[in-house]
């Protein structure tokens, strides 16, 4: 057992350590707290128990949490998780509540846009109140308390709408997520490969004056199993390197990834290809990589796209890359998949699905689609490793609340040659209703014109008159 001496003032999270645990074996926990006198068993049961859906022992008056470790790496390995995004300000959407109970995932990836506070400033009580809104709110932290939690901000939990890294919340923003969320090594190299020197991985920041270009930025990877999961930081470095002439015609084009950051995943994916026991690649971008965000980046978006491409179809992994921020689920199986950059056009059938909105309102922000979209709120994603000896599948299956909207295999061939072009619902009526205003403005400005015209006639003519007289 563990006991730790923490003061009733403390506001910061306690970090609890656990050690020696053993791969994929479901552990058990409780809460004991002595000497203070708020928390009783009655209290707890109030606050950790409100949907009375927690197990609870017989012999015991606290709430029992549970958590399950993963396989060992580098041997077949199946496992789920579910992965949304957009969820408003201190939401108590019941849509966590149905993350859970509906597909009990081994975690949950928050892909962006934890809260929608907007903060425009450097100021850290602000990133408190924002963060203690989310794990106060009875719904999210129902969720948050029966899985692990993995998250990757997007911009209006890192600054204001379409914040990048000129954003002056940008130290703040990293600083609070290594304070609140659960990670392990960011900017890592290993384990790809056991025999090299162990990599120097950024400490732990604890304040503003400790954050430097080095240790910024909250891109990482995870290998469960079989399976890597590599997660990209949108906001930290965009827009703040203009790549140069050594991409010739991409001479004036910014970056969204940054050099270090650039040069990380290179080596990553180069390491993925080269790894035979690595059989799945996930890959998480917490914005659409088919959409119009990646298109004003396309020297990065290219580089990416063969360097995925290469490995699912030289190398004959699944490829998976999940995304949010568009609010609307939908799925591309890579046959309609195309970046167009400098008036070309190139098809690298990759396969994309797009998760959420948890609580926010519908829009669309790519197309074509094979399944989809569904725009709107309660809306999440589940994916499903499907990983044995024989073979491996990623299962994608698409919710509102609890009603399947769609489901998808990686293996199944008639599923990945479905020639499904699936455009916006509202695209069609958005561009007559477009033509039509642009019409009426048009003949409006004609009209005013033409009083204008004819006001400036008569008044000449009058004047003519006058002049005459005299």
């Amino acid at each position: 057992m563990s006991r730790l001496n923490i003061s009733q003032r403390t506001e910061s999270p306690i970090i609890v350590q656990i050690q020696n645990l053993q791969p994929n074996t479901q552990y058990f926990y409780v809460f004991e707290f002595y000497g203070i006198e708020k928390i009783t068993a009655e209290y707890l049961m109030t606050i950790y128990n409100k949907e009375k859906d927690y197990v609870f022992k017989i012999d015991l008056d606290q709430p029992m949490f549970q958590f399950k470790t993963f396989g060992l790496i580098g041997q077949a390995y199946s496992f789920n998780f579910s992965a949304s995004g957009c969820a408003r300000s201190a939401s108590i959407s019941e849509i966590f509540i149905d993350i859970y109970q509906n597909t009990h995932p081994q975690f949950f990836f928050m892909l962006g846009d934890l809260h929608y506070r907007d903060i425009d400033k450097d100021s850290i009580d602000e990133f408190d109140f924002a963060y203690k809104q989310v794990f106060g709110s009875a719904t999210q932290r129902y969720l948050y308390q029966q899985v692990p939690f993995e998250y990757q901000f997007d911009d209006h939990d890192f600054g204001k709408n379409d914040a990048d890294g000129r954003s002056p919340t940008r130290k703040v923003a990293n600083l609070l997520y290594w304070k609140y969320v659960p990670h392990g090594n960011l900017h890592n190299l290993l384990p790809l490969f056991q025999d090299e020197e162990l990599t120097n991985f950024p400490s732990e920041i604890k304040d503003l004056d400790e954050i430097t270009e080095q240790n910024i930025g909250t891109y990482r990877y995870q290998i469960i199993g079989r399976t890597i999961l590599i997660t990209l930081d949108l906001r930290t470095f965009q827009n703040l390197e203009i790549l140069g002439d050594q991409f010739e015609s991409q001479r004036n084009e910014r970056s969204v990834l940054g050099k270090q950051q650039r040069q990380w995943l290179l080596v990553i994916l180069d390491r993925v290809a080269i790894t035979e026991w690595i059989q799945a690649v996930i890959f998480i971008s917490s914005v659409n990589f088919h959409g119009e965000f990646w298109e004003q980046f396309p020297y990065e978006q290219l580089l990416i796209a063969e360097k995925l491409s290469y490995i699912q179809e030289d190398k004959d992994k699944q490829v998976l890359i999940i995304s949010s921020d568009s609010h609307m689920t939908g799925m591309k199986n890579g046959q309609n998949s195309f970046i167009q950059t400098l008036g070309l056009k190139y098809k690298y059938g990759l396969q994309e699905t797009m998760c959420g909105s948890l609580d926010k309102s519908g829009s669309c922000k790519t197309q074509p689609l094979t399944f989809g979209p569904w725009l709107g709120k309660n809306h999440y994603t589940n994916i499903e490793i499907q990983d044995t000896e024989l073979r491996t599948c990623i299962i994608v299956r698409g919710f509102e609340k609890k009603t399947l909207l769609f489901f998808y295999n990686t293996c199944d061939d008639i599923l990945k040659g479905l020639q499904g072009k699936v455009k916006c619902p509202f695209d069609v009526l958005m561009r007559v209703v477009y033509v039509i205003a642009s019409l009426l403005v048009s003949f409006g400005f004609l009209i005013v014109l033409y009083f204008i015209v004819k006001k400036c006639h008569r008044n000449s003519m009058r004047y003519s008159l006058v002049m005459r007289e005299k």
